[in-house]
């Protein structure tokens, strides 16, 4: 939400006086929706909340024939300074990004590992399709040419991403391929990870008595729990120890 709010008071501070269908066809030529999560469909929500809260303040507001009333913004004394905070707030910090593949990845021993490998090889090509579109739309001019320098700088990093996750993508793939246990050595399959982890998957095959390692036999202790880059949902890692001899 931060996000839109900002967006919304500098792109009125920036076209004032502006009405909200402008400030909305703007931000689709821009398509924010996709890399700052700012739905133009929310917008004219956003203006008037933003008027309410003495943000923005309304201008005109003009009716032609049978068409919907516009109205016209500007930005209020209290809105520029919310702007320059909200702005400043996103350039001195760092804030994670919302990737609902983490929820999936930390599902991965479900998969097969020949679909996990799969699926993540797709994704590097996905990614890589992406990163020529943008490389092909830079390399014709009509970035360089029709829009500011720093918007060249904002797909170069979206191409340094992208480039990093390719990377990732096809070492995981590659390690899954190779039948790296998911396990840490040291752990045993309990009935906690029965529902959790395939026999395919994990390549653990538990004994008779529910304890094995990847040929059956190992004894050691188990964690519980998964935890993505930062850990549980408290920012450690949430895993409960069995002993083996237990």
């Amino acid at each position: 939400m931060s996000a839109t709010r900002m967006m919304i008071l500098g792109l009125v501070r920036w076209m004032q006086p502006v009405h909200g269908y402008d400030v909305r066809r703007e931000l689709l030529s821009w398509n924010a929706d996709k890399w700052a999560n700012v739905q133009p469909g929310s917008v004219y929500h956003a203006l008037r909340k933003l008027t309410e809260e003495g943000l923005l303040r309304e201008v005109t507001t003009e009716q032609v024939g049978a068409r919907p009333a516009r109205t016209t913004y500007e930005i209020t004394p209290k809105g520029d300074d919310e702007f320059h905070n909200l702005l400043r707030g996103q350039w001195w910090s760092l804030a994670q990004v919302v990737d609902p593949f983490f929820a999936a990845f930390s599902f991965l021993p479900v998969l097969p590992r020949d679909e996990a490998s799969a699926a993540l090889r797709n994704r590097a090509r996905l990614l890589r399709a992406e990163v020529e579109s943008l490389r092909a739309a830079m390399d014709s001019g009509w970035l360089r040419h029709g829009k500011p320098t720093h918007v060249t700088w904002m797909w170069e990093l979206s191409i340094a991403r992208a480039e990093g996750e390719i990377a990732w993508c096809e070492r995981i793939a590659d390690l899954i391929d190779s039948g790296v246990s998911y396990l840490p050595e040291g752990f045993v399959q309990t009935p906690d990870w029965e529902g959790f982890i395939t026999h395919d998957g994990a390549n653990i095959r538990p004994d008779s008595t529910g304890r094995g390692g990847p040929d059956g036999t190992a004894e050691t202790p188990v964690g519980r729990g998964v935890a993505g880059p930062g850990g549980g949902a408290d920012g450690e890692v949430a895993a409960e120890v069995v002993p083996a001899d237990e």
